[in-house]
């Protein structure tokens, strides 16, 4: 009679080269991250069921971070109070020109040449 093997279930534990590779990370950013470690001697081991929990909290995390980023604020409308000519062409300086210039401390009577 033939004996009936059975498959064997996926690998637990993996390796650094391999934790980084399930991550689809770098081997140098996958030891910057605070993922839990288990120590065997001198091996260092990445439990698959924690690299799955941290890569849900970290989701849950930057999730909840985008989405208050992702708020735009709301722009404040700015009244130009019809100082900006709606056509181009030389305009006579507007009142903003010559208040501008008075918070400068330029002279308001003589202004400079615009190029």
């Amino acid at each position: 009679m033939d004996k009936v093997s059975l498959p064997l279930p996926a690998i637990r534990c993996l390796s650094k080269e391999e934790a980084a590779r399930y991550l689809g990370i770098g081997v140098t950013l996958l030891a910057e991250l605070e993922i839990p470690v288990i120590k065997l001697g001198r091996r260092c081991l990445y439990d698959r069921v924690d690299l799955d929990a941290w890569i849900e909290d970290y989701k849950q995390r930057e999730h909840g971070r985008a989405k208050e980023d992702n708020s735009w604020p709301k722009p404040k409308k700015a009244s130009t109070g019809g100082k900006i000519p709606a056509s181009g062409g030389l305009q006579p300086r507007s009142q903003t020109a010559k208040e501008y210039a008075k918070v400068l401390g330029l002279k308001t009577d003589k202004m400079p040449k615009r190029c």
